[in-house]
């Protein structure tokens, strides 16, 4: 037998009929329990789904518009406030609402979040200012590009289509007759705190509204500018004003809702609680336990979240009818001991005497 025919003996043992079968059988089985192993997986998958009500589908919505809500203090929680109740407006009319700037990485100026609104072309800009020429130069370029934009809590002489924001004169009466009771009291040195903003003439109107209570009341009034650039810088002025030893204030009053939080915190901190009483902005949680505990003698609040839903409001009837009001005001109360039951969410016991 030559060589070549036993090496064709052996190719043909090795593909005999039996060794065939068992490698069919074994592809078979793989292949059958692979199928088996991945039906287990979509039906847990299904369950795990369905118990979480999550849907497998990406359901995406369409809007009619989408508005661009823009400020400095984008994650203050005033802001939150606000920008929910312009989210919630916006779903009634079919309109999305996006908070630029708010988490990002990088520290975009004001400037430049009003650029990125108008290069984006949303249907309308909800923009609370800071009185810079560059801004309202821009609020300019946003109307030229066919952009409306409403001004919240701050105003400035643009060409913007409405103003959301406070009665400054009766906001101004309300703070006057609080300083007025403290001054009841006896606590006479008397520090109101203003931001930077020169052009800001609600916070001049509410200021000029405690001085002249004050003065009737023959008690002098300071009105001390803090650098509102961030909560940080705002809070070392705060500090320097309550540890000044030659000069030391009984009062701040307090026109912002950081600076109130600001004041509440270095009061705290550097032990003057009672030393000196504050008359506050806004009526977040940490400022109504505080009037509870009597650190905080009273607060003023608006409805943030009216004044979000106003701003989505007079954009969209700018968008369908090309007219809308100037001016849309927002009523502002006062919180003080008498009344904070009815605004605490969480009852806080009276301390026992």
């Amino acid at each position: 037998m030559s060589e070549e025919t036993e090496k064709i003996k052996k190719i043909r043992k090795i593909r005999s009929p039996k060794k065939y079968r068992a490698i069919t059988i074994a592809t078979i089985s793989s292949i059958t329990v692979g199928i088996v192993i991945i039906l287990i997986g979509m039906i847990y998958y299904k369950n795990r789904i369905s118990l979480l009500g999550i849907s497998e589908t990406t359901d995406y919505l369409e809007y009619d518009y989408h508005y661009a809500i823009i400020s400095e203090e984008a994650d203050a929680t005033f802001w939150d406030a606000i920008n929910q109740g312009a989210l919630d407006k916006g779903k009634e009319q079919n309109a999305y609402v996006e908070k630029i700037g708010s988490n990002l990485a990088v520290n975009y100026s004001l400037q430049d979040l009003l650029k990125i609104a108008i290069a984006s072309k949303v249907d309308g800009i909800i923009l609370e200012p800071n009185g810079d020429d560059d801004i309202v130069d821009l609020i300019n370029d946003a109307d030229a590009a066919g952009i409306p934009v409403v001004t919240v809590l701050k105003d400035v002489k643009s060409k913007r289509i409405s103003y959301v924001g406070i009665n400054s004169y009766t906001l101004g009466q309300a703070y006057a007759k609080e300083v007025l009771e403290i001054i009841g009291e006896g606590k006479k040195n008397i520090t109101v705190l203003l931001s930077e903003d020169t052009n800001d003439t609600s916070q001049k109107i509410i200021n000029s509204s405690i001085v002249e209570a004050a003065g009737r009341a023959g008690v002098t009034v300071n009105s001390v500018t803090v650098n509102t650039q961030n909560a940080f810088s705002s809070e070392e002025d705060i500090r320097k004003i309550i540890m000044d030893k030659e000069n030391p204030t009984d009062l701040l009053v307090c026109l912002t809702a950081i600076d109130t939080k600001c004041a509440y915190q270095a009061v705290v901190d550097y032990n003057k609680v009672g030393a000196v009483d504050i008359v506050g902005y806004y009526d977040s949680d940490i400022i109504l336990r505080a009037i509870k505990m009597n650190i905080v003698h009273s607060t003023m609040t608006i409805d943030a979240k009216k004044m979000g839903a106003f701003c989505v409001e007079a954009l969209t009837e700018y968008r369908k009818t090309d007219n809308v009001s100037d001016y849309y005001s927002v009523e502002s109360s006062v919180i003080n001991k008498d009344n904070i039951n009815d605004f605490m969410k969480v009852e806080i016991p009276e301390e026992s005497d």
